[in-house]
């Protein structure tokens, strides 16, 4: 959390991984870590000078991070001195929002928290503003069908300023386009077709929907001291969790690495970027769209330091984290991990590596190479924000 190590950026910035089992106490853990981020007198010194508290944009699959906006009840009142002597912060972020993604008929039930809520949609035109092509690729485009997807969206956007979805595919269903393309050799007739069935592969309502567009809430979801949580447990589709989350979390990497971010509030604040269950979104695969996302992500942890840009990814399966996002991890917090892949995956001495498979709920392993020894340690009891039903 402190900024005055010999390496003089924080670790915040230097990215974090948390591993751990069902039942090992992952998420618990989690939420005490970001209620320090978010600390009422937490603040970090920006490239003008300024100092900023933090934002932390969490997106989660499992719908339990909302409720950091709640006190847990069963801190009592000898705990809360505990936690104030040792400079812990504790209970609810009053400011918590969750951003709940629109998408047809689906429903966000809530009644386990009680965090404001805020209906999004993504307008389709961040394919073309934002250069998301993969947001439409489906999961198998190649090499050659790729570059055919990019002919096709350049060509749509040409044509339909700030076009939707629905006009995408009635364009493709024009006879005439494709014959063009293929007459000129731009695009042959089966790569065509090949396309046309992937981008139809979206699932129905992911775009265009009766809410705020998501490009219009930049100064909302990212707050100085705020905690923004994007739900998606009530989405019945992989790929509609998945459109989402890549699409969100890649508009704020896009805004903090920009020479020229369309949004001052992304450009000017700190931003911890966190992602449950992220070997689902963060995973190498052979197809070009992955490798453009993994790509974005690379470049993000990269440059995190510098632009006040810190990911914070959770995951049970560490292994399938792309190698390059997971190479620029610096700390790694490990609870309790049962598969032998996932262990070596966390590169922690083998002291405690062997360790690892017996720990109990809430027993983890921090490992951070740069600020310090590998220490073996066990988490508060009690979450100090509300957890559990």
């Amino acid at each position: 959390l402190k900024d005055d190590y010999a390496a003089g950026d924080p670790l915040l910035f230097r990215h974090t991984l948390i591993a751990g089992g069902t039942g090992s106490g992952k998420t618990h853990g989690a939420k005490n870590v970001l209620r320090q981020f978010l600390a009422d007198d937490r603040t970090y010194p920006m490239e003008d000078g300024r100092e900023s508290r933090p934002a932390v944009v969490m997106f989660d699959p499992q719908d339990e991070y909302a409720q950091m906006h709640d006190d847990n009840p069963d801190v009592d009142d000898a705990f809360r001195r505990r936690l104030a002597r040792e400079g812990v912060a504790y209970g609810g972020v009053d400011d918590t929002i969750a951003f709940v993604p629109k998408v047809g008929s689906a429903t966000y039930a809530a009644d386990h928290h009680r965090a404001e809520q805020v209906e999004f949609t993504i307008p389709f035109s961040v394919v073309d503003e934002y250069d998301m092509p993969w947001l439409v690729a489906g999961a198998s485009l190649n090499e050659n069908q790729y570059p055919a997807l990019l002919t096709l969206i350049n060509r749509f956007f040409r044509n339909y300023d700030g076009g939707t979805y629905q006009q995408f595919l009635s364009f493709l269903d024009d006879p005439a386009l494709q014959e063009e393309l293929d007459e000129t050799g731009r695009v042959h007739e089966a790569t065509f077709d090949a396309v046309k069935r992937r981008v139809r592969s979206v699932p129905s309502g992911v775009f265009d929907q009766d809410a705020k567009p998501i490009t219009e809430l930049d100064t909302t979801l990212v707050r100085p001291g705020g905690l923004s949580v994007v739900p998606t447990y009530h989405l019945s589709s992989a790929r509609a969790k998945e459109t989402f989350v890549l699409a969100v979390s890649a508009m704020l990497v896009d805004d903090k690495l920009s020479n020229a971010p369309r949004s001052a509030r992304i450009d000017e604040t700190p931003l911890v970027l966190g992602m449950d269950e992220a070997h689902n979104f963060l995973t190498d695969a052979d197809t070009e769209q992955a490798s453009q996302v993994i790509g974005k992500f690379t470049e993000a942890a990269k440059q995190g330091r510098k632009e006040r840009l810190g990911l914070f990814l959770i995951t049970q399966d560490p292994q399938d984290i792309a190698d390059p996002v997971f190479k620029q991890v610096n700390t790694t917090m490990v609870l309790n991990l049962g598969d032998e892949a996932a262990i070596d995956a966390v590169n922690i001495p083998p002291s405690l590596e062997k360790k690892v498979p017996y720990m109990e709920t809430g027993q983890m392993v921090v490992y951070s190479p740069d600020n310090s020894e590998p220490v073996e340690i066990t988490g508060l009891p009690t979450c100090v924000v509300r957890h559990g039903d």
